[in-house]
């Protein structure tokens, strides 16, 4: 079966395209609030500590809900609780922006912290759920080129998310902005409400059974998980790597731009850049079949992009940022694209809310740490954002170049369910 067909009869199913739809309108509120949300904390209070404080209230939550995510993704109706996330987030942001209309500001640290803490407890359960979604929707022919189109739309939001807050910056004040991002939200329930969910049928006699307890659940998924050790290599090395991606990009690139004298429109051309890089990342990986045949090249594509993170710490003009983040974005996709097809390649669906939702914890659960050494680092002057960007780059490469110790990493192409993924029976247990 040839690409191209495939791609043509995905566009073809409806809830497909509404789901893309719908993910790309929320992705992009998404997006364009946590840049308004740091640009706002970093311009009106010129605080280190509050935008540390703020990135941690909203990420502990997911850190302590993400797992429970996972299991109620593979309980309960998917389509539902993204949903009622995404209207959610969009209360959320109205309840906010009727807050700023304070202009005495006595509302604006615990405000700040209490927005931050409810995005980041209903985003917890939105991602295993959207994560977990595809084969409800298409065929397992169709889950690859799917999967791949749901990433670049997160990608496009990328772009599209630091336009927009750009845009916002520009011509409104911060009430209006949060009430339009709200606005966006809920439009995009529109799309969700409308998705029609397909059963997957599994030769799997547990995969129906909803009588144990969430924490059975959860400790089954995490059993799993490290019961397959490329697995484990994946999701540890995406713990470390977060802890030094996270504080340096999110704290130190907004604050850095700050200490240049430049205003929001650079920190936003700075993200929109990033974005450009994951779509055309994205669409470099689609063209090469998700690298597949190739995987040794992963932990490279992460290293360069952790050079160009550390790359940072000799901006001064612009041009040097756009050439770094450009080179961020292109291996962000290059290296995220193929984990993650290759993780629902080989997990079983029953369980594939679960692993993901796994994933995302590791994903972001030393980003609290990484927030709280930044913000203290920053606040007691032991280093300036761009050191912080250039020692956390290097982390982050040489984490990344460590990979190719493990014998599992070099072998990892040669799993069964990933060798023929469209000859496996989804429910087909893993081999170690």
């Amino acid at each position: 079966m040839t690409t191209q067909p495939v791609t043509n009869s995905l566009w073809r199913n409806r809830s497909f395209v509404r789901l893309w739809c719908g993910t790309i309108l929320s992705a992009l509120a998404d997006s364009a609030f946590f840049i308004l949300l740091s640009w706002f904390i970093v311009d009106v209070t010129g605080s280190e500590a509050m935008l540390g404080t703020t990135l941690i209230c909203m990420s502990i939550p997911r850190l302590l809900f993400m797992l429970v995510g996972g299991v109620a993704a593979d309980r309960w109706s998917r389509k539902w609780i993204m949903f009622s996330s995404i209207l959610a987030r969009g209360v959320i942001l109205v309840v906010f922006s009727l807050l700023l209309l304070d202009e005495g500001g006595g509302w604006l640290p615990i405000s700040a912290y209490v927005i931050a803490v409810l995005f980041g407890t209903v985003d917890a359960f939105f991602w295993p759920a959207r994560s977990s979604i595809l084969p409800f929707l298409v065929t397992r022919d169709q889950l690859a080129p799917a999967n791949s189109m749901m990433e670049i739309s997160q990608q496009i939001s990328m772009v599209g998310g630091p336009l927009v807050s750009a845009l916002l910056i520009r011509t409104a004040h911060y009430p209006t902005m949060f009430l339009l991002l709200g606005a966006g939200f809920f439009v995009g329930t529109l799309f969700i409400l409308s998705l029609r969910l397909e059963p997957v049928v599994e030769n799997n006699p547990t995969s129906a059974a909803v009588t144990s307890s969430y924490f059975k659940d959860i400790f089954s998924g995490i059993r799993f998980t490290f019961s397959v050790p490329i697995l484990s290599i994946i999701f540890v090395t995406s713990l470390f790597t977060n802890m030094t991606f996270s504080g340096p990009i999110n704290m130190g690139l907004p604050l850095l731009v700050k200490s240049l004298g430049w205003d929001g429109s650079a920190y936003s051309s700075l993200s929109i850049t990033l974005g450009i890089g994951t779509i055309i990342g994205g669409i470099l990986t689609g063209i090469l079949n998700g690298f597949r045949g190739k995987f040794m090249l992963l932990p490279f594509f992460t290293a360069v992009m952790g050079f160009a993170v550390s790359s940072l710490f000799f901006m001064q003009h612009i041009s040097l940022g756009y050439a770094a983040m450009f080179t961020v974005g292109l291996m962000l996709s290059m290296t995220n694209i193929p984990y993650i097809t290759y993780i629902q390649s080989i997990v079983p669906a029953h369980m594939l809310g679960r692993v993901m939702s796994l994933l995302s914890l590791m994903s972001i659960g030393l980003g609290p740490v990484s927030y709280a050494i930044c913000s203290f680092v920053l606040e007691h002057n032991v280093a300036t954002p761009a050191v912080i960007m250039l020692t956390g780059g290097l982390g982050l490469a040489l984490i990344s170049m460590s990979l190719w110790l493990f014998r599992e990493v070099r072998r990892m192409e040669q799993h069964p369910a990933w060798a023929r993924p469209t000859e496996v029976n989804p429910s087909r247990s893993l081999s170690s």
